[in-house]
């Protein structure tokens, strides 16, 4: 049986934040093993890792629909692999198994002009971003996900109109594939169809509300760096309706869903990065800039939900 969580709290009244410059920061190659990524064919610089990063604490949107301006991008499953461009570039095979989705140029040896320049699994055209999550391992066989949505919102307390589009080549990671006990906060949790109560744990779910992967990544940069040497460092989560001064810069918060088809109790379920505590996600942002800007101006900044999932049992999560 799962154990829900708490729902987490809204965060209170957004505070108008200064960009600042950002210390402490070197800059070196994209992994840990001195191998360089390039991003429009460049060495990419990355931001020190902090010694004590903040908790994984984001406040979610949670009740009914259509409080919050929005805009979904739905992204049926491409392919997976032994590939993580953002982590492990250059590796093939260094990585666990993942399943991607969204521009199907994904793969360890991909740049940002790559993934621009392929097609895409998402509904939006303009996406040609690289969504990916570690494979879904079912009595030790492979799951095929179904799909992924991606919703994108001004956080919980967060001035709208203050968020700023993602730069492009952003990296930003969701959970701890390290983990091996439940993750604190709700970064990451299990939930069935569009309940928005998490679990740590999958819980038993019915064919019409199969089992889904919640994942919400960090809504404010630092300004200055498309990535870190941990690869978290560059980004964190708003706390009480406000970027810290650390990283003062908001920008869409993404949670991404994931279905799978997976119902009743009859199962053993894992993740390719170990157990399913290991939860994690991706997102390596290759969005057309100009389709990007549009969609934050016109229903982030303006406040506007422009877009449900096409599944209905999708519409009420997560949308504030």
């Amino acid at each position: 049986m799962a154990r829900p969580r708490r729902p987490a709290l809204v965060a209170g009244v957004a505070l108008v934040v200064a960009l600042v410059g950002v210390g402490a920061a070197v800059a070196v190659g994209r992994d840990a093993g001195g191998d360089p990524h390039a991003a429009h064919g460049a060495e990419v610089p990355l931001r020190a890792a902090d010694p004590t990063p903040p908790p994984a604490t984001p406040a979610r949107h949670t009740g009914p629909q259509g409080r919050v301006g929005q805009f979904v991008v739905g992204c049926t499953y491409s392919h997976s692999g032994a590939h993580d461009p953002i982590v492990h570039p250059g590796h093939e095979g260094r990585s666990h198994r993942h399943d991607f989705y969204g521009s199907v140029a994904t793969d360890s040896t991909s740049t940002i002009d790559d993934l621009l320049a392929a097609d895409t699994t998402c509904d939006k055209t303009v996406d040609t971003a690289a969504y990916w999550q570690p494979t879904l391992y079912d009595h030790d066989e492979v799951v095929v996900p179904r799909e992924v949505h991606a919703y994108y919102r001004a956080a919980p307390g967060i001035d709208p109109e203050a968020v700023q589009p993602m730069p492009t080549g952003l990296a930003l990671i969701a959970g701890d594939q390290t983990a091996t006990t439940p993750q604190p906060g709700e970064a990451t949790g299990w939930t069935c169809g569009s309940n928005t109560t998490l679990s740590d744990d999958p819980p038993d779910c019915t064919p019409d509300a199969p089992l889904h992967l919640v994942l919400t990544f960090q809504d404010c940069w630092d300004g200055t760096y498309l990535d870190s040497v941990d690869h978290t460092s560059h980004a964190a989560y708003s706390a009480d309706g406000a970027c810290p001064d650390t990283h003062p810069v908001p920008i869409p918060q993404l949670t991404m869903s994931i279905a799978f088809p997976v119902w009743g109790a009859d199962h053993d379920l894992r993740l390719a990065s170990g157990n399913v505590y290991s939860a994690h996600g991706d997102f390596w942002n290759a969005w057309d800039p100009d389709g990007l800007e549009r969609e934050v101006v016109a229903c982030i900044q303006r406040d506007v939900v422009c877009d449900l999932a096409s599944n209905r049992g999708e519409e009420a999560l997560f949308s504030g």
